[in-house]
């Protein structure tokens, strides 16, 4: 049981089921984050906790009193939107304390909390201003701070970054990472950035179609996806899935999957356990920095499997080369560093850590190993 207990959660719009029986328990400081395409349900998850959406079936419940029918103002939750909905015509003090003040909190507490807030947040200088004054990032900060002053049980954040630029998002998600370090606050976040969820959370939900496809930690998530869609969702470049035949040699289990020349390479496998699929297909999936030079081969890896092939296309992206192969008709990607000596064109020997390497039913997508 956590301290925000999401049980068996369903939402349906006439005779469509939108949401299919989540089940999420969120422990008291974490810094839960839901993602997935658009469409997927993960906002209307967010606002079944907030009150601001009807559940139509199963539990949720807050420090295990249940919420459901519960006003939204009596569930001690702040939210904070995309669109920062401040009031254009009140100063940020006066928008960050309008909470407090509806909820008779009287002025001394009110002018203390807005001071501990905005100083947190670094916005004590733009109190006396209103919010047409100020930038995306300051209004985001101010957003977040009407939120904070009322120290509510569950932060709730539903793409708070989606109207910024490039870097502006960067150093907001800095700013989100140390505010929750500092705080221990209990927070939900709805984005469909896999970059943002990768690096804020303590634990993500990857949702699709209204279904929890997987719930862990980032490197869970990242290293052990659960099906080819977690694995291509999450990563970018994404995991490079490549159909393959699961053969046996020497009692362990290889991959065999096609060069661009169309010769058979076997790829190890570390997992023992695949051997039960010997002569089937397979899906190999592969992240693209278990892929390189060997120079740039992983040192503590106990299987670098070497593969030589045809590089079709290279990429220079600053810190990193990415680098594109041919196997078994599909387009690979390999990251390199920056100096790796690759050309298109021709034959390269590439390096593979099958170390990191995992296997997923062709049928049903699912992670076999």
């Amino acid at each position: 049981m956590g301290f925000l207990d999401i049980r068996n959660v369903t939402k349906s719009y006439g005779q469509v089921e939108v949401l299919h029986r989540v089940d999420i328990a969120v422990e008291e400081g974490e810094f839960l984050v839901l993602v997935g395409p658009s469409g997927c349900g993960k906002s209307t998850l967010l606002n079944m906790i907030a009150g601001l959406e009807a559940i139509t079936g199963g539990e949720i419940a807050i420090k295990d009193r249940v919420i459901n029918g519960v006003h939204p103002s009596k569930r001690n939750i702040a939210m904070v939107f995309q669109s920062y909905a401040l009031y254009p015509n009140m100063t940020v003090g006066q928008n960050m304390t309008f909470g407090l003040e509806m909820h008779g909190v009287p002025k001394p507490e009110r002018d203390k909390a807005l001071v501990s807030v905005a100083k947190l947040l670094q916005i004590d200088h733009l109190l006396d201003r209103k919010p047409g004054q100020l930038s995306g990032g300051q209004r985001q900060r101010v957003a977040m701070g009407r939120a904070l002053v009322r120290n509510p049980d569950v932060f709730l954040f539903d793409e708070p970054l989606s109207n910024l630029d490039a870097k502006l998002r960067v150093d907001m998600r800095t700013e989100i990472k140390k505010l929750h370090h500092n705080l221990k606050t209990t927070i939900v976040y709805v984005t469909h950035d896999q970059i943002e969820a990768m690096t804020l959370s303590t634990r993500i939900a990857v949702m699709n179609k209204g279904h929890v496809q997987q719930l862990g930690t980032p490197k869970e998530i990242y290293d052990t996806p659960a099906n080819v869609f977690v694995a291509t969702f999450m990563g970018s470049p994404a995991m490079n899935i490549v159909p393959a035949t699961l053969v046996i040699e020497g009692g362990r289990p290889q991959a065999a999957v096609t060069d661009a020349e169309g010769q058979v390479r076997h790829l190890r496998f570390s997992q023992p356990g695949l051997a039960a699929w010997e002569g089937k297909p397979i899906l190999l999936g592969i992240r693209p920095e278990a892929i390189t030079d060997p120079e740039g081969a992983d040192r503590k890896s106990g299987n670098i499997v070497a593969l030589r092939n045809r590089v079709t296309v290279t990429e220079p992206a600053g810190a990193d080369t990415f680098v594109t192969m041919t196997l078994s008709g599909k387009d690979a990607i390999a990251r390199m560093r920056a100096d790796a000596n690759v050309v298109a064109g021709q034959a390269f020997d590439f390096a593979v850590n099958m170390e990191k390497a995992v296997a997923f039913d062709p049928a049903t997508e699912e992670r076999i190993a």
